[in-house]
């Protein structure tokens, strides 16, 4: 856990400057889920404070100790129609539910759902919305629709390709699905975003991470102890050169090692 949280510190603050980028990655909010030796998926989360959400989650009792193999970070840039959300935890990743009893749901979303307020409404009374406290997230509704497409489809890749298919804009999905003892992650780009780089090994364990250089930084003797290789590699795109560059599509399911 420590490594994560230290990740995630160095990771709300990363900005390609040079390139053109105008906003860090993070800074509005923090949060890991992870697996517990119960098996439970444990949350914690923080809003914008004075100094850095990250280095204030990793504060938190006993909690940069912790030691699991199924871990879910985030950091938090809001959208500018949500900056009066950035100090609550509600409106922070990662999101946790299971409101129509199929299965858990953690997601970590990075983009932005054009449509969410449309896709709230079309959703079922059964699910509730931490955010909704302070003003809905975008982010908080792809769990939700992805569990509400699970219910429908009956199948976790028809799901994941169906939620794709409805959420609008440029985004980064990661969903775990924990049900009966199984577990699975999925992973889904759309168009432009902070970016996505995934690395697995012959063991069927995965990294991700939306920047490469600080993850690197702080895992690149993990990656290369474990034999992790390159799957997919999704670059930061500056603003002007999107009309010349080629949307990165890609969706998969990988299955989850809970012990």
């Amino acid at each position: 856990m420590q490594k994560v949280l230290k990740l995630l510190q160095i990771l709300e603050r990363h900005q390609y400057k040079d390139q053109g980028e105008k906003r860090p990655v993070g800074g509005h909010g923090a949060g890991v889920c992870f697996c517990d030796d119960s098996g439970n998926m444990v949350m914690h989360k923080v809003g914008k404070t004075n100094s850095s959400p990250a280095k204030d989650l990793s504060l938190l009792k006993d909690f940069a100790q912790q030691k699991s193999r199924i871990i879910l970070g985030h950091v938090r840039h809001a959208s500018s129609n949500l900056m009066n959300t950035v100090e609550y935890a509600e409106a922070t990743q990662p999101y946790k539910v299971n409101c129509l009893d199929i299965a858990e749901v953690v997601s970590v979303h990075n983009g932005k759902v054009q449509n969410y307020e449309e896709i709230r409404k079309d959703l079922s009374k059964e699910h509730c919305f931490q955010s909704e406290i302070v003003k809905l997230v975008d982010s908080e509704v792809v769990p939700h629709l992805f569990e509400e497409n699970l219910v429908i489809c009956n199948d976790e890749d028809e799901a994941r390709k169906r939620t794709s298919e409805m959420i609008k804009g440029s985004n980064t999905v990661v969903v775990l699905t924990r049900s009966e003892g199984r577990s699975q992650l999925h992973v889904l780009h759309k168009r432009f975003t902070r970016g996505m780089h995934l690395w697995k090994n012959n063991k069927d364990e995965i990294i991700l991470c939306s920047r490469e250089e600080p993850l690197q930084q702080v895992f690149g003797d993990l990656l290369e102890a474990g034999d992790f290789e390159k799957e997919i590699s999704i670059e930061w795109i500056p603003y002007e050169l999107r009309t010349r560059s080629r949307e990165k599509l890609y969706q998969r399911a990988y299955k989850v090692i809970d012990s």
